[in-house]
This record gives structure tokens, sequence and C-alpha cells, in this order.
């Protein structure tokens, strides 16, 4: 028999011994399959209060027993959001905000409307689960929407005796408070009742759609000069300052808009997840403000 060459054994030693060890590892074992209401399980875990009976944090589509291959936290699950979790493998949407256009996402009223019809058959053709986290956001503590939205704006420091809803800034004229804040959501129509000259300092945060009676209460407080609020209809609260301004009170009120005032404490409730949910990716996709105007779009 000839020798083999030398060329020869240098070519087929090392993949005579690349097969000899990969024969003797085991197989990689796959990822244990994680469902929606494993996951929910998880989350209920880790927040301060009870889960409630009566509550609009449910299911909007899909269920508990569908396979999770990723989540998406959003402030407001709209199509184009669920378009892009499914694009980035993200089944599991988590959302601040009804997905059906009203408070407790009731759709027998909409009949055969296209528009519902279309967001329900994404829905269901691509496997996704739509679950509603509002109540349970707002009650843990600290309350993840207030914390997100105070590291947004960066006002850790200002916080008065460590409260989520009462800041003490820098006096500052009401002007420059609202640039300030314009800074933050550079895209977006931000408006502002109340003398634009007053010196103003201590601040009531009031986010998303609280309600009038709960902006007025934080304005009757002797140590609140202005509530920062998502949104409230235009003939309560902001007749309420204009009133005051005219008595010589010191009292204004800005608009967000609810978005801005909220989206933030589903990009920190992305982040809180990922603290303790290590089998899917978690992710933070943005609704963004719905609003705009001539000169903040191009």
């Amino acid at each position: 028999m000839k020798p083999i060459s030398s060329r020869f054994t240098w070519v087929l030693l090392p993949l005579l011994l690349l097969t000899f060890v990969s024969a003797g590892q085991p197989e990689p074992i796959p990822p244990l399959a994680v469902t929606a209401g494993e996951l929910l399980d998880k989350i209920k875990a880790q927040l301060t209060c009870d889960w409630a009976t009566e509550t609009v944090d449910t299911y909007k589509g899909g269920g508990p027993d569908v396979e999770v291959t990723g989540i998406a936290t959003t402030f407001l699950a709209t199509l184009d959001v669920l378009k892009r979790a499914k694009a980035r493998g993200l089944n599991f949407v988590i959302t601040h905000e009804p997905t059906f256009y009203n408070h407790f996402d009731r759709t027998e009223q909409y009949g055969d409307d296209e528009v519902l019809a279309a967001k329900q058959k994404f829905i269901a053709d691509n496997d996704m689960i739509v679950f509603r986290f509002h109540d349970h956001w707002h009650r843990t503590a600290p309350d993840g929407i207030y914390k997100g939205m105070t590291a947004k704006l960066g006002w850790e420091a200002y916080s008065r005796d460590g409260s989520q809803y009462y800041y003490d800034l820098p006096p500052m004229s009401l002007k420059k408070l609202a640039k300030q804040l314009k800074k933050k959501f550079a895209r977006s129509t931000i408006r502002v009742v109340g003398d634009i000259d007053t010196e103003v300092s201590r601040i009531g945060l009031v986010l998303g759609a609280a309600g009038s009676m709960r902006q007025i209460e934080s304005l009757q407080r002797d140590d609140v000069e202005v509530v920062i609020a998502g949104e409230v209809p235009e003939w309560e609260t902001v007749e309420y300052i204009r009133d005051a301004v005219s008595m010589g009170k010191k009292k204004a009120l800005i608009l967000l808009g609810h978005a801005n005032s909220e989206e933030a404490g589903m990009a920190y409730c992305a982040d809180w997840l990922k603290t303790f949910i290590s089998e899917v990716p978690v992710e933070f996709i943005p609704a963004g403000d719905p609003f705009w105007s001539p000169g903040t779009r191009q």
C-alpha cells in the first residue's frame, strides 16, 4: 500500500478529529416553550399590588395558552405597532391603553367595521397576543408610568419628599418651563394655559387622562402652581385656570397630550420586565404622538 501523502494527512486529520469530538458532545437543548399565561404569572408576582378581579387588564387578542416568541411593550397597540412587533419576532404585545378605541375594548357597537376587522384579523392570523397593562402598572409601587416619565424629564432630584406627583423646580417663567418641555417633545404641540411671564417652581404631575377633578384637586393645593397633564375636555380644567388667573392666582396648566405624558412609562416597563424575564426577548416599541400641526412636521 502506498503511504498517505503528507498533504492528504493534513487535510483529512482535522476533519476526523472534528467528527470524533462532535460525536462525543450532546445535542444543544432547545429553549423551553413559554406561554403568555406563564409570563403573566411572573409579572403578577413582581407587582406590589394584588391582582384585581374587576380590571381592564385583560387579553384583547390571543390568550394565555399561546406560545410567546418575544414581548413588545407599548403605549398603544396600534396596527402599525403590531406590524412592527411582528417584524421583530415579538408576538406578545403589552399595551397601556385600549386596543379597540374605548376604555373597555368593547367592539359590538362597531358592527362589521372594516378597520376593526382588519386589526382583529392581523392579530389572529399572526398568532399574536395583546394584553392591556393599565390598572396594575399604575397601582404598583412605584407607579410605572410616573417613574418612567420622571426619568424622561430628568426630575428625580426635584421630587418633593420622594413623591412621584409633586416637584420643586428651580424658579423660572412659565414660558421657560414650557420651552424646556418642548425640547423633550420636539415634534409635538404643547399647549399652555396661564400667564406666560409668571414665575413658577412648584409642579404637580397628573398624567394621562386622569380627569378634571384630579387636575383641579391638585391645583387647589397651595404648594402647586402648575399642573402638567396629558389631556382634558377643554371646558373643564382649562376654564378653571382662566378664572383663577383672573382672580390673581398663580396657577397654570400644561397639556402634553396623552401619549407624550405616559409613553415613557411603557419604555420603563420593558426595562423592568428584563430584570426577571429571560425566556424571550423584550423590547419597547413607541406608538408616538398621533397629533401634528404645521411647523412640527416637515
